[in-house]
């Protein structure tokens, strides 16, 4: 790797030994005097020469820049100290990995408020480069819209972070951001022809109501404000604002961009105090789960009974979570034989029956109250917030479902950090819902498991209205190499019923448990459905970490995703299918040497709805073949 500096009034060069197929990133004034860069990997350029810099108070920093320094850290880290006249100096600091390079903005504040008016930062691709991106920020509504275009053809679009690009030369990359603290989450925006930049959008809600969280009023859900000011202070006892990570991820294949490694290099480590052990902290314990919010049944499906009989259904299936979704709170009134009982005292009854049967409970909670919703109780307020999680912990309630944040502005990004924290005092595991991708969150609170941050199969039925959104074969086989690359998911994946998409096959849905992982992979499906599935064997121990992923070489964006992962010493090959039905062929090159046998659960041919099972013998680096619907899918398990 090489991170080079370049200025022409500058005799300064920063130059390591290089290998080809690294990275080399030059950091230069332009005749301009203004703060450029450019990158190359494997030789091919990446990023041709783009802005860097700030506005900040209405000052652009990084241009008219009067002295450039460099201080080196070492050959793949520089950090550049850059002064403008009648301005403080402000710091540029750049990493370089082997698959790739982050670089983030130490702004001047002297311990006071600053106003971050826009972000310089650009990535000008080459003419002919590739990308796929969502349209639309999730957080801001429900659409996730994949696009799949040119970026000669990306002016004006809005670029959801992650993005992946292919350029003319082969080479994947992908833009998001890490590390994202006390800071306003940014999107991509196409500013010209082969150009994107990191910016600032708001709610539209949010702006016209002034509801600085939570969901606003429905008829905003999918409305946006670009390039609104925004006020940051710097953190207690420090003089500057530091931003996240702005991070560009690299490979020559599907295989490394998917195993790229750098969020989780440039994420804070966890507070010692609060994870002892970082992620193997013993109360922090990965698992599968169940809610209830997509079953079908009425208003019965969220009762105490309901659940209880989930529990049963769960113990059976040796999977070890039920969470209790939206509802539970309303128990005193909905609840037959609530006789003047709590929600409390309920929740402890249920808290106690899943217990004894070996099965943890879970429940959810808004982070704030819906708009028109005169019920919720958020967690906005400190003294609510860690009394409840305080009255969780205390009657054995294992982990919170925390929803509705809808933006991932400044004050909710505190606000999820604040929740992180005093989940953590109380030995609380967390999923967010109805919120930002990650950041590299989980990495710095691994009681954090996923956030959602996905169109996943609530949004069923909503794809002409509230969640719209591309075909779900398609959909389903871009979400790997997009969304996926920022961190976990919760898809809720796995449904037989009214909430698994017609163009998508039973096999295709049984995969995608295999595909879409997460720590905490909660399953959407009836229960019934799953004690009684041909493919029951792959639903009760479908692993929720894995010790190697390997994405075959088939895979191609939004049209085929094969993606192989190990667990011990047993493997899995998921496969999901797009649009057009093929004939699938792969060579099992991810296997050691040697003999295998293979347990394969798919779609009956010619039957959509139906999942056959069939056994097989296969040997390491051997070619299996299976014909594919369109939209459909398979998962195969290869043990010797």
């Amino acid at each position: 790797m090489r991170n080079i500096l370049l200025a022409s009034f500058l005799s300064l060069s920063f130059c390591g030994i290089s290998q080809a197929d690294e990275p080399v990133m030059q950091v230069r004034l332009n005749a301009d005097k203004a703060l450029v860069y450019s990158l190359s990997f494997e030789g091919k350029e990446v990023i041709q020469e783009s802005p860097l810099g700030m506005n900040v108070d209405n000052v652009l920093l990084g241009s008219e820049v009067v002295k450039f320094k460099a201080d080196t850290l070492d050959e793949n880290y520089i950090v550049y100290t850059v002064r403008q006249k009648g301005r403080k100096p402000f710091r540029l600091e750049t990493k370089l990995f082997d698959d790739g390079m982050a670089l983030r903005y130490h702004l001047p504040a002297e311990g006071k408020p600053i106003c971050i008016y826009d972000e310089l930062t650009s990535f000008r691709f080459p003419s002919g480069t590739h990308v796929w991106y969502a349209s639309g920020p999730f957080q801001y509504g429900w659409i996730q819209a994949y696009q799949d275009r040119r970026t000669d053809d990306i002016t004006g679009e809005l670029l959801a972070p992650p993005a992946t690009f292919r350029t003319p030369d082969g080479i994947y990359a992908a833009l998001t951001e890490a590390n994202l603290f006390h800071y306003h989450g940014a999107v991509l925006l196409g500013t010209a022809p082969n150009s994107v930049k990191f910016g600032y959008v708001e709610n539209k809600g949010h702006v016209e109501t002034g509801i600085i969280t939570g969901m606003p009023p429905m008829k905003y859900a999918h409305e946006v404000v670009r390039d609104l000011p925004w006020v940051v202070s710097p953190e207690e006892g420090k003089q500057q604002v530091v931003t996240p990570w702005r991070v560009l991820m690299l490979s020559k294949d599907l295989n490394g961009l998917v195993n790229n490694g750098i969020i989780a290099q440039v994420s804070d480590k966890p507070d010692k105090k609060l994870f002892p052990k970082g992620r193997e902290t013993e109360w922090i314990q990965p698992g599968r789960a169940i809610f209830t919010w997509l079953v079908e049944g009425g208003v019965e499906r969220l009762s105490v009974q309901n659940h209880k009989k989930y529990v049963d259904g769960y113990a059976e299936l040796g999977i070890e979570t039920v969470v209790v979704d939206d509802g539970w709170e309303h128990w005193p009134e909905t609840e037959p034989n609530a006789q003047g009982r709590t929600k409390w005292d309920m929740l402890q009854e249920l808290v106690d029956y899943a217990r004894a049967k070996g099965v943890n409970i879970w429940v959810w909670r808004p982070s704030s109250p819906r708009s028109g919703n005169r019920t919720d109780i958020g967690l906005v307020d400190a003294e609510e917030r860690k009394n409840f999680m305080r009255k969780c912990a205390e009657i054995g309630v294992k982990g919170l479902k925390i929803d509705f944040f809808h933006t991932e502005n400044l004050f909710t990004v505190d606000l999820m950090e604040a929740i992180l924290r005093d989940a953590a005092k109380e030995k609380l595991m967390v999923i967010f819902h109805g919120v930002n991708k990650p950041t590299g969150d989980s990495f710095t609170y691994p009681n954090l498991l996923a956030k959602e941050a996905v169109r996943g199969l609530e949004c069923v039925g909503g794809e002409n209205s509230w969640a719209p959104g591309p075909a779900w074969p398609y959909h389903n086989t871009v979400l790997p190499f997009t969304r996926w690359l920022a961190g976990p998911a919760d898809y809720t994946p796995l449904n037989f019923r009214a909430f698994c998409p017609p163009s998508v096959t039973f096999g295709h849905q049984l995969a995608t448990i295999y595909m879409f992982t997460s720590p905490m992979l909660i399953f959407a499906a009836d229960m019934e459905d799953m004690l009684n599935c041909p493919a029951r064997q792959f639903i009760e121990e479908v692993p929720v970490t894995w010790d190697e992923t390997v994405v075959l070489p088939e895979s191609q964006i939004g049209e085929l995703a094969a993606v192989a992962r190990r667990k011990g010493d047993v493997w899995y090959l998921s496969v999901l299918n797009g649009e057009k039905a093929k004939d699938f062929a792969c060579r099992l090159d991810f296997l050691p040497k040697g003999k295998y046998k293979a347990m394969i659960a798919g779609d009956k041919a010619g039957e959509r709805k139906q999942i056959e099972v069939n056994e097989a013998k296969v040997r390491g680096g051997s070619v299996f073949k299976q014909t594919l619907p369109s939209g459909g899918g398979f998962v195969m398990r290869i043990s010797k």
